[in-house]
């Protein structure tokens, strides 16, 4: 079992980033929970796992839930708990998809309290189903709960986000992600410096879930990071600027050769170029940085990783000649 399972938060105390337990704290401790929630945030940062253990405080059959060891919490930790119902919208999301879910919230839950839909990407519904899904909100049964998660809750509609009750989740500052990184450590005796574990929490860019990865990657391979170091963005950039197209290529192919992401390696390019840009308000830069922003926006689709930003270059390069 990778790590990320292997550590998921079981409870709210688990939970790493501190707005996000403080506001599920005060929901159960009220003793009211909602019957729809929004959970709003980049991705890596713990939706899912936390509207499991919403779940479990919901259908806990302990006094002090989640007690993690009653049937209902250990069902829905091994996620085979029939009354717990995850979806994804970017594959459910049409008018039809939402008319035969209502037909099944209709129905009693077969072992639980409660029935949870956990409707994954949200956003992804389209007009005509986020209008039935409402009708479905506004009145639910006192059996169903909702918890909607969203990576862009700007594209949902407002009537649907105002039927429910928002958690916002965040990037994960480096204390958290730490935070989360540190009881993994301790429970795998795991022998990491300080500053391979700075580099690593540097590396997730505020993603719980990429942090763990990375982490895992460290304990089979420790010399993934010296490789990872290989690529001199200011070296490269230099040459980029200096319109070099055979050097800054033969550049980004070496950096992939010897270990380096093409995700990494983009956004390191772009942090060096948002610096540059604001030390010399330079025009010409803004183009160069929107040639690499279409190249990371087109590198979730391509087949082939680095074909994008060596298109970026080419076109940079290229440029008034």
């Amino acid at each position: 079992m990778t790590y990320y399972l292997k550590y998921r938060p079981q409870t709210i105390e688990e939970l790493d980033m501190q707005s996000v337990r403080e506001s599920l704290t005060n929901i159960v401790k009220s003793g009211n929970i909602p019957h729809a929630f929004l959970f709003a945030g980049p991705k890596g940062t713990g939706k899912t796992s936390v509207a499991r253990i919403l779940a479990k405080i919901i259908n806990c059959e302990s006094k002090n839930p989640p007690c993690n060891k009653c049937e209902q919490c250990l069902s829905i930790t091994n996620g085979n708990n029939i009354d717990i119902i995850e979806m994804d919208a970017a594959s459910n999301r049409g008018i039809d998809d939402i008319r035969a879910l209502k037909d099944t919230i209709r129905l009693t839950p077969s072992k639980a309290k409660a029935k949870i839909y956990i409707l994954d990407e949200a956003h992804m519904l389209t007009i005509e189903a986020s209008n039935a899904l409402l009708k479905t909100l506004e009145e639910p049964p006192s059996h169903v709960y909702f918890i909607l998660a969203t990576t862009n809750p700007e594209k949902l509609i407002e009537t649907v986000k105002s039927r429910t009750v928002l958690i916002s989740f965040t990037k994960a500052t480096p204390e958290e992600t730490k935070r989360s990184l540190a009881r993994i450590i301790k429970k795998e005796e795991l022998k990491i410096k300080n500053e391979e574990l700075n580099e690593i929490i540097k590396m997730s860019k505020g993603s719980f879930r990429d942090a763990v990865k990375l982490l895992e990657q460290f304990s089979k391979d420790s010399n993934f990071l010296k490789s990872i170091k290989l690529f001199d963005v200011q070296d490269f950039l230099e040459v980029l600027l200096a319109k070099n197209l055979k050097e800054a290529i033969i550049k980004i192919e070496n950096a992939l050769r010897s270990g380096c992401t093409i995700v990494n390696t983009t956004e390191e390019i772009l942090e060096k170029l948002q610096s540059k840009l604001i030390e010399t308000e330079d025009r010409n830069l803004v183009t160069l940085i929107e040639y690499i922003l279409e190249a990371q926006e087109f590198n979730k689709v391509t087949p082939i990783e680095e074909l994008p930003l060596e298109v970026a270059i080419v076109k940079w390069c290229k440029l008034d000649k």
